[in-house]
């Protein structure tokens, strides 16, 4: 408070403050259809608008924040239909959703629905959304539908609630802008909860079903397509949108059919297993279970936040374990397997068994690792453990939901390598890694055509069989006794072979030392630079801190150097890294926009600054400044449960010490301009990868 006033408190309002104008949007009778392409855009787009008759205004009644929840609790039903077509074998859009709020113009509000297409899809999509609508506006929401949302919607704020004295400020501070710029209310989480919990059992699904009626009309309507510009996709015409528009308004739509759905996540469980050790490392302040089929669970009790725990485990062998021709065969599909839901229950079903729950958890086949991981509140913590022992033992195979994953994949894709910036990365990942046998490349939709099913299935199968040789990491507002109940009964009778793998290290290495890629695309006058070090290294934790730490330097530098005297870019970073698994491997990358006029002058200039440090080191001042930077964050990360999460599983992933972490501190202030001068030397004296972006000439 004291450091606002010292900073502000001197400023004054102008005695004649200049105006700050309104404008207006005019209503109008018929339909506006906008249709604009691009040669360059990565995304097709789909949005049609019903604009209010009246301006604009920000609640300031009970009444008026009262039907705010009501549009909620409609917006919240809506984009669950749309989701639940998003999931169908033959999704209409990448992503779909409605809403009531603002526009372009502050002055006006809208009924709005929006989607991602695929390039050629707009009209399809446009169809969708305008028969949903059509469909609420005929027969409305259902009572399930209705008091499922209510569930969601009172969770979300019950979470928020609960934490109301440990949320970040940044989350805060868009608050009191909004309501000094446009006088948005701002009664706080505690008020909001509570007059939920007040309004809701008042509000009745008539109510909600009566808003479509002020949203749709045929005034005030606007068509809005954009998209990619090329000779192979045809350029959607206004006669087929207006055709679209009456086709829809004729149609003979039948009412969505709510699907009951079961109760228990779980139907068959084993005997549960047991703990058979249980240790304390009371420096951490953590705890470790050594469950009875060789997992083990470590976990730490925090009060950082009130109703947050997360998770995540992991076991090494991952897709490294695959033949090179598995790995190719099955690479596009692994990010596919979950959308076929656990235990016989959908993507969609799964989303109604858990309204009302905040939980979420996401299995998934790396490198060298198969992983799992999430997140709960205390109260939804079993099902969590729950959704954990389905990813193990109950994936549901299921081909529609495979191709309803492959089809929007492609949809999202489509035209993504027509971005310059995309194209760049694309040609540049090419030119580093693509002598990997095991080199997939962009996603074409050839190649996700390709992606075997089947095979991928088969592999989750078989790198989640032993559950054996996991280890499991939890962080958050735990109870002890549920932590040990719950790893019982969902994790210790989880199956295990008994065995211990490890992962395949391969021959091929990236890229290294001097070689220059440039890549032309696009006509806007716009480049980008990255130069990279990299190469082979034996892994040293000191070094590692000490070439991070260069980074944080050298950023220092060419924002001074670049930015601040050049006047050539607006944004520069530099960061380094050495890792240690699956081999000893050091980066150091620099990168930054510009002209094209300006490519070789910065790019000289940025190596002059790394040729400095390689032969002065830094200043004590850039090293003090780095160095009081990095014990501040320290200071925030260990009230954080993901730096804890973070922490722990590391130590194991990369048989660490955890306890390093109580002496940071030391290791932050024995850091010298020697270490950094060093590590500069040995790792900025071989060579360069240097990627530039440039226009088309």
């Amino acid at each position: 408070n004291n450091k606002i006033k010292f900073h502000f408190g001197g400023i004054k309002n102008p005695d004649t403050p200049k105006p700050r104008e309104v404008f207006y949007v005019p209503n109008h009778d018929e339909t506006f259809v906008a249709i604009e392409t691009d040669k360059e855009a990565s995304f097709s787009q789909v949005r049609v608008l019903f604009k209010d008759e009246g301006n604009s205004k920000e609640d300031e009644t009970l009444e008026e924040f009262r039907h705010s929840i009501v549009e909620s609790l409609f917006s919240q039903m809506i984009n669950n239909r749309l989701d639940e077509l998003r999931n169908s074998e033959n999704p209409p859009f990448v992503y779909g959703y409605s809403f009531h709020g603002g526009t372009w113009a502050d002055t006006k509000d809208a009924y709005q629905s929006f989607a991602m297409t695929s390039p050629d899809g707009q009209l399809k999509a446009l169809k969708v959304l305008l028969e949903e609508n059509e469909r609420v506006k005929k027969y409305g929401f259902g009572q399930g539908e209705f008091e499922r949302a209510k569930k969601d919607l009172i969770a979300r704020l019950e979470k928020s609630f609960k934490d109301k004295d440990k949320t970040e400020s940044n989350r805060v501070l868009g608050e009191y802008i909004r309501n000094f710029l446009v006088n948005e209310p701002m009664p706080g989480i505690e008020w909001e909860y509570n007059f939920h919990k007040e309004q809701l059992p008042t509000i009745k699904l008539n109510e909600v079903n009566q808003l479509i009626s002020d949203y749709i009309k045929n005034t005030n309507r606007v068509v809005v397509l954009t998209g990619p510009d090329k000779e192979d996709i045809k350029k959607v015409t206004e006669k087929e949108v207006r055709d679209l528009l009456e086709t829809v308004k004729n149609e003979d739509i039948k009412p969505y059919e709510d699907k009951e759905v079961a109760s228990s996540l779980i139907t068959n469980l084993p005997p549960k297993g047991s703990i058979v050790k249980e240790t304390q490392n009371d420096k951490l302040g953590t705890t470790t279970l050594n469950l009875s089929n060789g997992a083990t669970v470590t976990y730490k009790k925090t009060d950082f936040k009130n109703d947050e725990i997360l998770f995540d485990a992991f076991s090494f062998g991952g897709s490294s374990l695959y033949s090179d021709e598995d790995y190719l065969e099955t690479v596009f599909a692994n990010n596919g397997l979950t959308d076929a839901g656990v235990n016989g229950f959908s993507k969609v079903d799964l989303g109604k068994m858990m309204s009302g729950k905040i939980v979420n958890v996401r299995p998934r086949v790396s490198g060298i690792t198969e992983e799992i991981s999430g997140s709960s509140t205390p109260k939804d913590f079993e099902e969590l453990f729950q959704l954990t022992y389905l990813y193990f033992t109950s994936l549901n195979k299921d081909e529609k939901a495979f191709a309803s994953y492959i089809n929007k994949q492609k949809a999202f894709i489509g035209n993504m390598l027509s971005s310059p910036q995309f194209y760049f990365q694309d040609q540049y990942s090419k030119f580093v890694y693509g002598a990997n046998p095991r080199y997939s490349g962009f996603p074409t939709p050839e190649k996700l055509d390709q992606a075997n099913y089947d095979l991928a299935y088969q592999k989750y199968k078989e790198r989640f069989a032993n559950a054996g040789d996991f280890n499991f990491y939890f962080v958050g507002n735990i109870d002890d006794n549920k932590i040990k109940e719950y790893s019982e009964k969902y994790l210790a009778n989880l199956p295990s072979t008994g065995q211990e793998e490890t992962y395949n290290t391969t021959d091929f290495r990236p890229l290294s030392g001097s070689h220059t890629k440039i890549v032309e695309k696009g006509t806007d006058p716009k480049s980008s630079v990255r130069i990279v070090y990299q190469g082979e290294t034996t892994y040293d934790e000191k070094e590692d801190y000490a070439l991070s730490s260069l980074g944080e330097i050298l950023t220092i530098k060419l924002i001074e150097k670049l930015r601040e005297e050049e006047g050539g870019v607006y944004g520069v970073g530099a960061r380094g890294s050495i890792r240690k698994i699956p081999y000893g491997w050091y980066s150091f990358s620099i990168s930054f926009p510009c002209g094209p006029e300006n490519v070789e002058k910065l790019k000289n200039a940025a190596i002059a600054e790394v040729e400095k440090i390689v032969t002065n080191g830094p200043t004590e001042e850039d090293l003090a400044k780095i160095k009081e930077a990095q014990l501040l964050e320290r200071k925030e990360d260990l009230k954080e449960n993901r730096f804890w999460l973070r922490l722990l599983k590391n130590a194991d992933y990369e048989d660490k010490d955890a306890n390093k972490v109580l002496e940071y501190e030391n290791t932050v202030n024995n850091l010298s301009k020697a270490d950094i001068q060093n590590v500069a030397k040995k790792y900025l004296t071989k060579g360069y990868i240097l990627g530039i972006h440039n226009p088309e000439k």
